[in-house]
């Protein structure tokens, strides 16, 4: 056998071997002996004719194809074993040659290949996210609304103070005209079901760089179920809002228009126009508590925290508000470097890799449309498309996220990054304290699809700071050791919660109890019998009333 490699377009590798024409001979008798237990010949059994007889029978043709669809198995073996080609998926048979001599071609996908450059060298600005003072007000207005009692669930009429759950529909009625989908012959059903969201999630790579401009009859908010405190200066969805709400009776229905402020923290929406249609489903006449030591108190205690005062209360918030900011802050610069990281990397895949990854967007496609209960047969006719067509649309999407994943992988590797068992076991803890620390509790999450779980998401954080560092220009040993230490930090502290409110559970069921314990030895204690001295006051009081 003659082997030759060589690397073709879409990253596969062609062998060619040439093989002995002897070798093909002999495949061929190999051929039609098969074939003739398979074919009656007349006067011979059958696996007996001699190979003329089974070439008149069949023809030359149908032994040769049969003779080079066996020896190309073989062949393909042994030539990915002699080539230490390692293939990413199943190869092609693509050509074969009988001159000059017997020739076969095979094309084979290849393991992709990322070549990270100098990725240690790239660096991103990063700064540290703020909490400011009005943030942490309204963490504590949060937990103050959480813990609002109600007084009267049946109110009439809406008024400042009063908790309501209200139907809102909303779009914008200014702009261009959204474009129907519809072919005009009676689908306006299915066509409500495809919502923006479905249809532009297609195309939503390609604009990745230009926001969205809504369009006349775009959706602004929908929601069947909102509740809301009225508050005049804590509008939900934009200002003014809610005085439109107050004075609506119970069961109403109330429209407005409103105009997107200049303030609006979305600066595409500024200054259009928004039609609300709102039903009053509910009314309450609610107290919410006075943001004092008593509220801090019990809010720790719900927490499993330490008992605080309002100034601890405060400090925590602000600190739960700062961890919160700084990961969201991380992981979007992350993302950051690993883009930079992605843009100065060579990156080869086989188009067998590519078309795997738009199955799978594909199929996340299709289960969205389901949630709506549109089929693809559906989304084509609507949209007067084929499949054909989404998959290309999906495939430059596709291709940018099996770059950045094959470039973390690559990260993961060159780091040396591996996720220890007793890492697993922290991050174990951590999730079973949460839920108490009975044998019992730790069974039902001590599986092996668990731990895979964490092993991965462990995987990932551990990537995550490696990039961290790496665009910081900092150590990412030291910055992995310092999210480990926070990790066992984090799982010591849910432990202690988790013990504090089992703690403050008992005292409370105690408490509880002497409570009840008192009342019942009050209802019982019988009245005081008459003295000498109550005996007189009586009489005293008889001789009045005779008076």
């Amino acid at each position: 056998m003659n082997l030759t490699t060589e690397r073709i377009e879409n990253h596969r590798a062609q062998l060619t071997v040439e093989i002995e024409s002897e070798e093909l001979e002999d495949a061929k008798r190999k051929a039609a002996r098969k074939i003739s237990r398979q074919v009656r010949i007349k006067g011979f059994r059958k696996g007996k004719a001699p190979y003329r007889l089974v070439a008149q029978t069949v023809g030359e043709g149908a032994i040769l194809e049969e003779a080079v669809e066996t020896l190309g198995d073989n062949l393909y073996k042994k030539a990915l074993e002699e080539s230490e080609v390692v293939p990413y998926g199943p190869g092609a048979f693509d050509d074969f040659q009988l001159e000059p001599a017997p020739t076969f071609v095979f094309s084979v996908p290849l393991q992709p290949e990322v070549d990270l450059k100098a990725y240690q060298d790239v660096r991103v600005d990063f700064e540290a996210p703020a909490v400011s003072e009005d943030d942490v007000d309204q963490a504590l207005k949060q937990l103050q609304l959480r813990a609002v009692e109600v007084l009267d669930e049946a109110v009439d009429v809406a008024a400042p103070g009063h908790r309501v759950t209200i139907a809102v529909e909303s779009e914008f009625v200014d702009g261009e005209r959204q474009d129907d989908i519809a072919d005009g012959n009676g689908e306006s059903d299915a066509q409500d079901a495809l919502t923006d969201e479905t249809v532009d999630a297609v195309d939503a790579e390609a604009d990745r760089e230009t926001p969205y401009i809504p369009r006349k009859g775009d959706t602004f908010v929908s929601d069947e179920n909102a509740t809301i405190i009225l508050d005049p200066n804590e509008d939900p969805f934009t200002h003014g809002f809610v005085e439109h709400l107050i004075g609506v009776e119970q069961g109403a229905s109330v429209a407005f228009e409103l105009t997107i402020p200049d303030d609006d923290a979305d600066e595409t929406i500024i200054g259009r126009r928004v039609q609300f249609d709102v039903t009053m489903n509910k009314i309450e006449s609610v107290s919410i508590p006075e943001l004092d030591d008593e509220f801090a108190r019990r809010v720790s205690r719900n927490r499993g925290d330490l008992e605080l005062d309002l100034a601890g209360l405060r400090a925590s918030t602000r600190d739960e508000l700062e961890r919160s900011a700084l990961s969201q802050a991380k992981s979007q610069f992350c993302n950051q470097v690993l883009e930079k990281i992605v843009e100065g990397s060579e990156i080869d895949f086989p188009d067998m890799m590519l078309g795997q990854q738009i199955d799978g967007m594909m199929g996340e496609f299709e289960r969205n449309l389901a949630q709506q209960r549109i089929s693809l047969d559906d989304y084509y006719r609507l949209t007067s498309s084929t499949e054909d067509e989404l998959r290309e649309q999906h495939r430059d999407s596709a291709a940018n996220s099996l770059r950045h994943s094959l470039v973390l992988r690559e990260i993961v590797n060159a780091q040396d990054i591996a996720i220890s068992d007793e890492d697993i076991e922290i991050r174990l803890d951590a999730v079973v304290s949460g839920y108490g620390s009975s044998p019992e509790i730790r069974k039902l999450f001590d599986t092996p699809q668990m731990r895979d779980n964490i092993r991965n998401d462990l995987l990932m954080s551990h990537a995550n700071e490696h990039l961290y560092a790496i665009g910081r220009g900092e150590d990412p040993a030291a910055a992995v050791a310092a999210m480990q230490a926070l990790s066992a930090d984090d799982a010591q502290r849910a432990k202690d919660r988790s013990e504090r409110l089992l703690q403050y559970q008992s005292e409370d069921e105690a408490a509880a109890t002497l409570a009840t314990e008192d009342q019942d030895d009050s209802a019982a204690e019988p009245e005081a019998p008459a003295t000498e001295g109550n005996a007189g006051d009586l009489a005293d009081s008889e001789q009045a009333q005779d008076v």
